[in-house]
């Protein structure tokens, strides 16, 4: 006797559903794996109860940084582009109006204002910092992770002479008498103080726990143009020389960058600067200012040897305004197709609240 092959109908095929709040939690969690962006993130979460029960904020995967366009006088809106999904994110902070807002960081960006403060755009934290009786300080330079770690900011005195160091996890001050009086690009990283001598060149590295510095020789001497910056990357301090690039065309002048990694041999005042072609699987975000270092992840795009750069209206160098990435492996650089020409700093998104003890 012959089989008979039989079939569901197409209408009732068209009718059966998918219960999407039965995927198994695991699988659940490799997806999540894939997001990057973290409005996918929020609005995987939002699903269903289910789909939030399996996940939590801290399971966000790590995040590339978003350009904060620079903040219009009297706004309570705070636009920020997306390298990962080519977006503009608009987000309503008015914490945020009035206030000259500054980075990079992760999560926080320092308000300078009144009041003075980070603030986490995202979930709206906002930690007070109060200067007591330090007149006229003014941020030179933040930690990356300034709620998350236990690292210092930086303020200086208007008479550079004297700085001031604070610690947004214990609300605690440290005033101490610079061991020089003129100061460029600097950084605070693990506790430590890195700063340019004008007149050497040389790096200047003061210990804020204990007062101590000591000098790190200059590898090379540099032109007045030069810009250096101090980032700390993988667990490395790098030095950035970002410099006009002498072989690209008189007509489309460009930077390019030389990086020098701390070479530590015992002790950190025995270290030298080596130069370095590579930084692995690490990316450079840099502004105007300072910079911070990002992981690559393979799923995201996005590969690591690169640095992204923001190039100003005004830049002495009369580079095209806008943003930039340099091929560290070959020394290329091109511009990076972006909506804003006036972009202003980094801001690593982060959704977790970590407020230090203390503050509301």
């Amino acid at each position: 006797m012959e089989a008979i092959e039989t079939s569901v109908p197409l209408e009732s095929q068209k009718r059966v559903g998918v219960d999407w709040s039965d995927l198994p939690v695991d699988l659940l969690q490799e997806i999540l794996k894939k997001l990057h962006d973290i409005f996918d993130f929020v609005y995987f979460r939002a699903i269903c109860k289910k789909w939030r029960a399996a996940t939590s904020i801290s399971d966000l995967p790590p995040q590339l940084p978003w350009l904060l366009q620079e903040h219009r006088s009297g706004s309570e809106s705070l636009c920020f582009y997306s390298l990962l999904s080519d977006k503009i994110r608009t987000i309503h902070c008015p914490m945020a109006c009035n206030k000259h807002l500054i980075g990079p960081s992760h999560g926080y960006l320092y308000a300078e204002g009144l009041p003075h403060s980070l603030l986490n755009p995202l979930t709206k934290d906002e930690v007070t910092i109060e200067p007591g009786s330090f007149v006229c300080p003014f941020l030179v330079c933040m930690g990356p992770d300034p709620i998350g770690s236990n690292d210092y900011m930086a303020f200086l005195h208007n008479d550079l002479g004297t700085a001031r160091f604070y610690r947004p996890r214990s609300c605690e001050w440290n005033s101490v008498a610079l061991p020089l009086n003129d100061v460029g690009r600097e950084s605070c990283l693990k506790g430590m103080y890195y700063m340019k001598d004008h007149e050497t060149d040389n790096t200047v590295v003061f210990n804020i726990a204990c007062g101590s510095s000591f000098v790190i020789p200059s590898p090379k001497i540099l032109d007045s143009s030069d810009q250096v910056y101090f980032v700390e990357s993988s667990g490395k301090i790098l030095r950035i020389v970002k410099s006009v690039d002498l072989s690209s065309p008189v007509s489309t002048p460009n930077y390019c960058f030389n990086i020098y990694q701390l070479d530590v041999e015992g002790e950190i005042d025995q270290g030298r600067w080596v130069k370095t072609n590579s930084i692995g699987n690490q990316i450079l975000f840099l502004d105007f200012h300072n910079g911070i270092s990002i992981t690559a992840s393979p799923s995201t795009g996005f590969r690591g040897n690169y640095v992204y750069y923001i190039v100003s209206p005004d830049d002495e160098c009369f580079v095209s305004c806008g943003l930039y990435k340099y091929n560290i492996s070959d020394g290329q650089a091109e511009k990076v197709l972006c909506p804003f020409n006036n972009g202003w700093t980094w801001l690593v998104p982060n959704l977790v609240s970590s407020l230090p003890a203390g503050h509301n």
